[in-house]
C-alpha cells in the first residue's frame, strides 16, 4: 500500500548517527510538542508528538454506533409516522446495517527552517501498522495537491531519492530498530503518515546551519534574501506561500557584455542566466506564469512588483558559466499594491 499522492518507494539513504555528521552543533533546548492538526506546520526544534486512539471505525465504535440507529429508530417508531432520522419518508437504518467506514485521511509534519538551515527528523519512535494500511513517508522538501518544492528538475536528488515510505511489519522476525534518520536539502522538510486504526509517532526536529544554501522555502513576511550560484550550473528558487512584493538589488546576472548594459534589463531572453519572478497556484516553480526574466548588473535597488498569486517564487536560472547573484527583497502584498501589480493569477 502507498500513499494516495505519492507513487515513488525508493529508499532514502540513511544516516544512523546525525553527531558525526554535525560534531560541533550545539545541544539544542528540549522542547515537547502535540501533533493536533492534521496539516501541522513546525518551526521550532523539539519533540513532536502524535497518538491516535479509539477511532471511530473500530468495532466497539461501530458496535455504540449501531446502538444509538436503534434506538434512534425505535424512538422514530414510537412516535409515528413521519417523525425520523435523516429525511423524512427515508428508510431508516436497520439492525445489523453497516456504518460507512471514513476514508484514511493523510496529514503531514511540515518542517520549516531559517533560510540557511537544513533540517533533521530522527524517528525516534512509530506505531504504524502496514496491515492496517497505516504508512508514513518523508520528503525532503514539502508536497501540497500532488506538487513539491523544490521544484522537481529544480532539485539534485530524483523524486524516487526524495520520497521514503516506511511503517511496521509486525511479522517480521526477528524484529529491527525502528528508529530512523532524515535529512534535507534546504530548510523544508515533510513527515507524512496515513494511520486508519491506533498508531503514533514521536518525531525529533533539528535544524542545521549550511554555507550555500540554494531553494529557500519562505516564512517571514517581510525580509532581505541573498541569492548566489556560488559559479555553479544550477537552479535555485526562493518561494513565498502568499501573495507578494519583489524588488532587487546588488544585482549581478550574465555575462560581462550583458552586464556593460546601462539599464537592468527585466526581459532576457532564453537561454542566457536570467532570474524569474512570477508566480502559480501550487509549488512547483515550473508551472509558474512569468512576470519578469532579469539580467544585467546594478548596485541601486530596482522597482517594486507586485505579484498576487497563491505562491510566489524567484528563480536564478545558471549555466555554470558565470557567478550570478541578487539581493531579493520580499514582502507580503497589500491591497493598495495592486497599483504595481505586474502578475494577477486567476483564481
Amino acid at each position: 500500500s502507498t500513499l494516495t499522492f505519492l507513487s515513488f518507494s525508493q529508499a532514502w539513504p540513511s544516516v544512523k548517527r546525525s553527531f558525526e555528521l554535525f560534531p560541533n552543533s550545539p545541544a539544542v533546548p528540549h522542547n515537547v510538542h502535540t501533533v493536533s492538526d492534521c496539516m501541522h506546520v513546525a518551526s521550532e526544534a523539539g519533540d513532536y508528538i502524535f497518538k491516535k486512539l479509539n477511532p471511530l471505525n473500530s468495532p466497539l465504535n461501530r458496535e455504540a454506533a449501531l446502538l444509538e440507529l436503534e434506538e434512534a429508530a425505535a424512538a422514530a417508531a414510537a412516535g409515528g409516522a413521519g417523525v425520523g432520522v435523516g429525511v423524512a419518508g427515508a428508510p431508516g437504518p436497520g439492525p445489523g446495517a453497516a456504518v460507512p467506514e471514513e476514508q484514511p485521511e493523510v496529514c503531514g509534519l511540515y518542517v520549516i527552517g531559517e533560510p540557511d538551515t537544513i533540517v533533521e527528523i530522527t524517528m525516534k519512535h512509530y506505531d504504524a501498522n502496514c496491515e492496517t494500511g497505516a504508512l508514513m513517508a518523508f520528503v525532503d522538501g514539502w508536497e501540497l495537491n500532488g506538487e513539491f518544492f523544490p521544484g522537481i528538475k529544480d532539485h539534485h536528488r530524483t523524486l524516487e531519492e526524495r520520497v521514503y515510505e516506511f511503517c511496521n511489519n509486525y511479522k517480521q522476525w526477528p524484529r529491527i530498530s525502528n528508529k530512523k534518520f532524515f535529512r534535507s536539502s534546504q530548510n523544508a522538510a515533510l513527515l507524512q503518515y496515513r494511520i486508519p486504526a491506533r498508531g503514533s509517532f514521536v518525531a525529533n526536529v533539528r535544524f542545521h546551519k549550511i554555507t550555500q544554501p540554494c531553494n529557500v522555502l519562505v516564512q517571514d513576511t517581510a525580509a532581505i534574501y541573498k541569492m548566489t550560484n556560488f559559479g555553479q550550473a544550477r537552479n535555485c528558487s526562493i518561494s513565498a506561500l502568499f501573495p507578494a512584493v519583489v524588488s532587487l538589488a546588488n544585482l549581478r546576472i550574465g555575462g560581462k557584455r550583458v552586464r556593460a548594459q546601462q539599464k537592468v534589463n527585466y526581459d532576457c531572453q532564453l537561454p542566457s542566466d536570467r532570474l524569474e519572478i512570477g508566480g502559480s497556484a501550487g509549488l512547483d516553480s515550473l508551472a509558474m506564469e512569468l512576470a519578469s526574466s532579469v539580467c544585467g548588473s546594478s548596485n541601486e535597488p530596482g522597482p517594486e512588483q507586485a505579484l498576487f498569486c497563491g505562491v510566489t517564487t524567484v528563480r536564478l536560472v545558471s549555466s555554470g558559466r558565470y557567478q550570478n547573484q541578487a539581493a531579493i527583497i520580499l514582502r507580503k502584498a497589500e491591497e493598495q499594491d495592486v497599483e504595481i501589480a505586474t502578475l494577477i493569477c486567476a483564481l
